[in-house]
C-alpha cells in the first residue's frame, strides 16, 4: 500500500468519525427521557454532556441551554441560573470567537457538514436564556436581579430586526458572489416539488418573541417602582398587543395606562409543549445544477416538524380559561426562514465542491487516484448531513388569563384532560403570576407562584 492511499484511508477514518458524531446516541436517549417524562434522568444526561460536573459551567452551548431549563424545570433555580450565566459567556465567545479558529471551523465543515462546528445560537435562543434568568430571580424574590435581566430581555429583542437585516443582505451578496443564481433557483424549485415551503414561515413583525415582549411589560406593571417603570410596561404591553391583538394584553394595557397601583389578582401564564424541531431532508439535485460530469448529486438540509401542545387550555377555578397569546414556532420559523437561503447556499457549494473533487479523481488515468476517486465519493455520501441541532425544551406556545383574587387564597388549575392542580397563594393578597409548565403529557406541570415586589 502506498503512502498516498494510506493517506486517504487515514483521513477517510477521520470523516467517518466525524459523520457518525452528527446524530450522537445521547441526543437520542436525551429525546426519549423527555418522551417519557423523565424529567431528573434527562437533566443528567444534559449536564453530563454540557456542563463540567465540579462547577456548573456551561462547556457546549446547546446541552447547557437543555440542563437550565430543565434544572428551572426541576426547581433547582440557583443551579438553572448558574448554568445559564456561563451559557451566556459560551454565546458571547461565539459573536467575539477568534477569526483564525472561525476560518478552520467553517474549512472543516465544507469538507464534512455544519455538525463538526459548534452550535451557533439562535437570535430567539439569546432571548430565551435572559428570560429564563428573569424568572428565576422572580420567582425567588430577587427583583434587582430579575430587572437586569428584563432590560437586557428588551436590549435583545430591539437588536433583532438590524440582525436580520445584515443577514438577508449577506445571503444575496453571497448568490451573486458565488454564481448560485441559476444553481439556487433549480435548487428552490426543487425544494417545492420536494414538499418544502419555505414561504410559508413568517416571523412575528421585526423578529420579536412577544412572550418575553408580554413578560416584560408584566413584570414592570406589577412591580413598578417609579413612573419611568409603568412607562417601560406600557411601552411593552403596547407592543406586545400590536403583535397578538391578544384580549388579556389589551386588558393589561389599560390597567397600566390607569396608574401605578395594581390591586390584587392573578395572571396565569402557561408554557405549553414542546416547539418544532429540525428534521433532515436529502434532495437529489440534478445535472445541471451540480457538474456536467456526474448524473446527480447529494445535498441534506434542515427543515422543521411542527411542534405540539400538552394541553388545549387550563381552565381556573372552574371559570377563565388560557388563551395562547405567542406560539414559540412561529418564532422559530420566522428565524430559520430568514436564515435558510444562507443554508441553502452552503449546502450547493459544499456538494460542488465535493462532486468536483470527487469526478476530478474519477477521471484520472492513475489507478489508486481513480480508487481515491470512488472513496471520496462514499465519504461524500455519509458526510452528506444536514445540521438539525435545536433547543429541545422550548415551549410549543404560551398562554396567559386573569383571575380576580379568590377569597380563600385558593386557585384550581383543571388542565383540559389533565388532573386538577391546586395552588395555595401568598398569605397577603397582590398581583401575582402563577407560572405553569407543561412539557408533555408525561409530566406533572410544574407550577410556581411569582410574587410582587410592591406587596413585600
Amino acid at each position: 500500500m502506498n503512502n498516498k492511499t494510506k493517506r486517504f484511508i487515514f483521513c477517510s477514518g477521520i470523516v467517518f468519525a466525524l459523520a457518525a458524531c452528527s446524530y450522537p446516541p445521547s441526543r437520542q436517549n436525551f429525546d426519549y427521557t423527555l418522551s417519557q417524562g423523565q424529567l431528573e434522568l434527562a437533566q443528567k444526561i444534559a449536564l453530563e454532556e454540557g456542563v463540567s460536573s465540579d462547577a456548573d459551567i456551561s462547556t457546549e452551548l446547546l446541552w447547557s441551554l437543555e440542563a437550565g431549563t430543565l434544572l428551572r424545570m426541576n426547581s433547582e433555580l440557583d443551579r438553572s441560573t448558574k448554568v445559564f450565566d456561563t451559557s451566556e459567556t459560551l454565546i458571547k465567545e461565539n459573536e467575539t470567537q477568534n477569526l483564525a479558529v472561525s476560518g478552520f471551523s467553517q474549512a472543516a465543515s465544507m469538507v464534512v457538514n455544519d455538525n463538526v462546528m459548534s452550535y451557533t445560537p439562535r437570535v430567539y435562543d439569546r432571548v430565551m436564556v435572559n428570560t429564563y434568568k428573569a424568572l428565576n430571580f422572580w420567582q425567588q424574590a430577587n427583583f434587582n436581579d430579575a430587572r437586569v435581566e428584563w432590560n437586557r430581555v428588551d436590549d435583545r429583542q430591539r437588536r433583532a430586526a438590524e440582525y436580520f437585516s445584515k443577514e438577508i443582505n449577506a445571503q444575496k451578496d453571497s448568490v451573486k458572489s458565488n454564481n448560485l443564481g441559476e444553481t439556487y433557483s433549480g435548487a428552490m424549485e426543487q425544494l417545492g416539488e420536494s414538499g418544502i415551503d419555505v414561504a410559508k414561515w413568517a416571523p412575528y413583525d421585526s423578529y420579536i418573541n412577544p412572550a418575553s415582549l408580554y413578560l416584560h411589560g408584566l413584570y414592570f406593571l406589577i412591580n413598578n417602582e417609579s413612573a419611568a417603570d409603568l412607562n417601560k410596561a406600557k411601552e411593552s404591553l403596547k407592543r406586545a398587543y400590536a403583535l397578538t391583538r391578544s384580549k388579556q394584553i389589551r386588558a393589561d394595557l389599560n390597567l397600566a395606562n390607569a396608574g401605578r397601583n395594581v390591586v390584587p389578582g392573578v395572571w396565569v401564564i402557561f408554557e405549553n409543549g414542546t416547539a418544532a424541531r429540525k428534521l433532515e431532508r436529502r434532495i437529489d439535485l440534478p445535472l445541471f445544477l451540480v457538474t456536467s460530469r456526474v448524473v446527480y448529486a447529494g445535498i441534506a438540509l434542515p427543515t422543521l416538524e411542527s411542534g405540539s401542545p400538552t394541553y388545549p387550555y387550563l381552565s381556573v377555578n372552574g371559570g377563565k380559561q388560557t388563551e395562547a397569546f405567542a406560539n414559540m414556532d412561529k418564532i422559530i420559523q420566522g428565524e430559520f426562514k430568514t436564515e435558510f437561503t444562507g443554508i441553502l447556499i452552503k449546502e450547493l457549494t459544499r456538494a460542488v465542491l465535493k462532486t468536483t473533487a470527487q469526478t476530478s479523481m474519477r477521471n484520472s488515468d492513475n489507478k489508486t487516484v481513480r480508487l481515491l476517486g470512488t472513496l471520496t465519493g462514499v465519504a461524500q455520501a455519509v458526510t452528506t448531513q444536514a445540521d438539525i441541532r435545536s433547543w429541545h425544551t422550548l415551549p410549543y406556545e404560551f398562554q396567559v388569563t386573569y383571575v380576580k383574587w379568590p377569597k380563600d387564597g385558593q386557585l384550581q388549575i383543571n388542565p383540559s384532560g389533565g388532573a386538577a392542580i391546586q395552588v395555595d397563594l401568598p398569605a397577603t393578597p397582590q398581583p401575582v403570576v402563577v407560572y405553569v409548565r407543561a412539557l408533555n403529557a408525561n409530566t406533572v406541570p410544574q407550577v410556581n407562584v411569582l410574587t410582587s415586589k410592591n406587596a413585600i
